[in-house]
């Protein structure tokens, strides 16, 4: 699941900010709430940031039903601009999901003084739908049926993708962004790994 990559991602981004021996905190967020936990230096803040996270992903996996919230993201940036205000290490984690000209503006907002860093996370059945016949999926109150054997579906499937994922490259490119695109068929930490050495000088 992708809420489970961006939890391991937040995890391994926590733990290394904190072993540089400076402070960390978090903006953790769903379509209905987000929880502002402020900048510390402790093993404890980390581990509250970490719990936090897994309570989102333990509400995700009973499936418990909240109305979609289009604007918790640029909300979220938000607080982020009132947190993070001078020379701070900004690591945005997501899936490109509600990004609009509100949420470029924060973006080259917190720019300005702090330094940036964008994981995209993304599942690559998003990139390439499969080949699999008629498939049902349910949110746990209705359900869709697609035929995956329709070109014109996959096709549709994989140009939404691309048009997120250039979305995302077209913002971290105006703003010298890194952006490293995280899936979920690896171990997290490898992938972040292989990723910084690429963007290493």
């Amino acid at each position: 699941m992708k809420s489970v990559v961006a939890a391991e991602a937040a995890a391994v981004a926590a733990w290394r900010v904190l072993s540089q021996r400076d402070r960390v905190g978090a903006i953790i967020f769903d379509d209905s709430d987000l929880r502002v936990i402020p900048p510390h230096r402790s093993v404890g803040r980390v581990t509250q940031i970490l719990k936090c996270v897994v309570e989102k992903n333990h509400a995700l996996n009973a499936g418990q039903e909240t109305p979609p919230g289009p604007g918790m993201l640029n909300r979220a940036l938000r607080r982020v601009s009132a947190l993070a205000r001078h020379d701070c290490l900004v690591c945005l984690i997501g899936d490109g999901t509600g990004i609009d000209d509100d949420t470029r503006r924060h973006v080259t907002r917190l720019t300005e003084h702090n330094d940036v860093l964008s994981v995209f996370v993304y599942d690559p059945l998003e990139r390439e739908m499969p080949e699999a016949g008629r498939l049902v999926f349910s949110d746990g109150m209705a359900q869709l049926e697609f035929d995956t054997d329709r070109k014109s579906l996959r096709q549709a499937f994989r140009e939404d993708f691309e048009r997120r994922l250039d979305r995302m490259r077209a913002t971290s490119r105006r703003h010298a962004i890194p952006l490293l695109p995280v899936h979920t068929a690896a171990p997290v930490l490898e992938q972040v790994r292989d990723l910084l050495g690429r963007h290493a000088p």
